[in-house]
């Protein structure tokens, strides 16, 4: 009984102790101390009439389709007083939001953060894990979409620029959003407002690839400014139905989005050029001195490409790069005619005479002033330009596969064809000054041959793919990926990148021989190392494997094994 009698003394004096710390705590709560400070200064301002009671403010707010309680006036008390128009926050008249009411509106509902508590900080939305902080500044602008609909209130300056830098920056051949866009290669927005904080947006439209090392979504140069008023129209989309819209007035405006069909457009150089302009494209390409600085030079692009390989292209990009970041816009056929019809007149290129004026001129743009695969437009490409300055590789590179490359272009790479600007000696001469410049020196000695048979022995079967499939996923998946798209676990911290197994243009023209090679030996400056310890029929399952990843095998197996 006796050390009952002392624990429970022990316990009583704990629960006192934080009772104590508890009452002495109310006493000094920031909405009291701000509020207590506030009658001081409105009596010393002049105030005329009984003095507000120091007590919680709670606003119940039932107008926003859930109710909500904000209790922000509680040391934000002097928001609709007159007198403290010069004061400084909380102690400061808000200023006027008519025909908006405070005891209507409240403040959650513009500024965010956690309008249920009292304490400064969790009410500011500093918890880390709190999915809304306060906005400050232009952000609270996304707001206004809560209830108004585009083109939005004139006040909203940075809302109303938003929605149009989305459309400027092609933002809408990506990405989704109900009633507005249509792009299908990056997530979708509707509701990106309520999924994401304003500050990840930005640091997101800064460095997409901050949180995602291999996403399609390139670095845009955006100007801090429009990176801004961009998240703020980012942050404003909170979902398919504002307050103010009517749900049926809605439902019927996305069914007649839905069914919407692309505008048909004159066949002409001048409605390709206005289509181009109209679309974006120059937020990305080049063309004279306007620079995206993510994407090939188009100054000289009916030099590189036919009309109909660029009609292709703008239907589908990936078809001809598997992996390109380029989105698919809503286009008709007579439009993508008219752009490829502008784009391939642009043909005034005449290629300089000395290699290191034609490197300049053609090749940087993509593999760096120094040959680093490091050029303005290189992060975006997918498979990155060659790294001019890696000795193995270039040096065990076979000279004609260089010159055919300059002249032909890679299939399935942004690598262009540049035999109409290069005849064949100016391409050697070019890929000779690339080794000379970036090398420091010739090769004085042909690569050691390799003994490689020209035919696969092992005949291309179910069971064949079946058993390269499992050597893959035990050697290869690390670095190429599950599905072959090189985009395997070790791939973000390896360059060049392992290579894209899908691309079907890159390896239709390349034969058995020269796969079984890769494997066998690996690929001397990359990642790829030799696989010469599996058995030879090992070997050749694996590039049977590459054919089914890539369906260049045998039509009659096809890729669904």
């Amino acid at each position: 009984m006796k050390k009952i009698g002392i624990a429970t003394l022990v316990a009583a004096v704990l629960v006192l102790g934080l009772l104590g710390a508890t009452v002495a705590r109310s006493g000094t709560e920031d909405w009291r101390g701000w509020q207590t400070r506030y009658l001081e200064q409105w009596k010393a301002k002049g105030g005329t009439g009984a003095p507000p009671p120091v007590e919680v403010k709670q606003d119940r707010l039932l107008g926003f389709g859930e109710e909500r309680i904000d209790r922000c006036r509680s040391c934000h008390v002097a928001v609709d007083d007159p007198l403290f128009k010069d004061g400084k926050e909380p102690l400061r008249t808000h200023v006027s939001i008519a025909p908006h009411s405070f005891g209507e509106m409240g403040c959650s509902i513009c500024h965010e953060g956690d309008g249920r508590a009292l304490d400064a900080d969790l009410a500011h939305g500093k918890d880390h894990f709190w999915p809304e902080p306060l906005l400050q500044g232009a952000f609270i602008e996304s707001a206004c979409a809560r209830c108004h609909v585009a083109p939005y209130p004139a006040e909203a300056k940075h809302l109303r620029r938003g929605r149009e830098l989305f459309e400027k920056y092609a933002c809408v051949g990506c990405h989704t959003v109900q009633g507005l866009s249509r792009g299908n290669i990056g997530i979708e927005l509707t509701d990106i407002g309520n999924k994401r904080k304003h500050d990840f947006l930005l640091q997101k439209v800064e460095k997409p690839r901050f949180n995602v090392p291999l996403t399609l979504m390139p670095p845009f140069h955006i100007p801090e400014a429009d990176r801004i008023d961009l998240v703020v129209f980012l942050k404003s989309l909170r979902g398919p139905t504002p307050i103010a819209e009517d749900p049926m007035e809605r439902r019927a405006r996305l069914k007649r989005f839905k069914n919407e069909s692309p505008a048909e457009v004159e066949v002409s150089v001048e409605a390709g050029k206005k289509a181009f302009e109209a679309r974006g494209c120059i937020s990305c390409h080049k063309l004279g001195t306007a620079d995206g600085k993510l994407a090939p030079d188009l100054g000289y692009l009916g030099l590189v490409r036919s009309a109909d390989w660029v009609e292709a292209h703008l239907a589908d990009p990936r078809q001809h790069v598997p992996g390109s970041s380029m989105p698919t816009f809503f286009t008709s056929r007579s439009e993508r005619k008219a752009l490829a019809t502008y784009l391939t007149s642009l043909n005034g290129l005449t290629a300089p005479a000395a290699p290191a004026e034609q490197y300049a001129q053609l090749c940087a743009r993509c593999h760096g002033e120094k040959g680093g695969g490091d050029g303005p437009v290189a992060e975006t490409l997918v498979p990155r330009p060659r790294i001019f300055t890696n000795a193995k590789f270039f040096n065990w590179l076979p000279e004609e596969r260089a010159y055919k490359a300059i002249r032909e272009g890679v299939p399935g790479t942004a690598m262009p064809p540049f035999g109409k600007i290069l005849d064949e000696k100016q391409a050697q001469a070019l890929f000779g000054w690339v080794r000379t410049n970036f090398l420091g020196e010739q090769r004085t000695q042909p690569p050691v041959p390799r003994k490689v048979p020209e035919k696969n022995p092992v005949a291309y079967s179910a069971e064949s793919v079946k058993r390269g499939k499992a050597a893959f996923l035990e050697r290869c998946y690390g670095c190429h990926g599950r599905i072959g798209d090189g985009k395997g676990p070790n791939a973000p911290d390896m360059l060049p990148r392992p290579r894209n197994l899908t691309t079907k243009l890159f390896f239709k023209d390349v034969p058995d021989s020269r796969l079984f090679e890769s494997i066998t030996y690996g690929v001397v400056g990359t990642g790829m190392p030799p696989w010469d310890m599996l058995s030879e029929d090992q070997r050749w399952d694996l590039v049977n494997y590459v054919r089914f990843l890539s369906t260049t095998g045998p039509a009659a197996t096809g890729r669904g094994q």
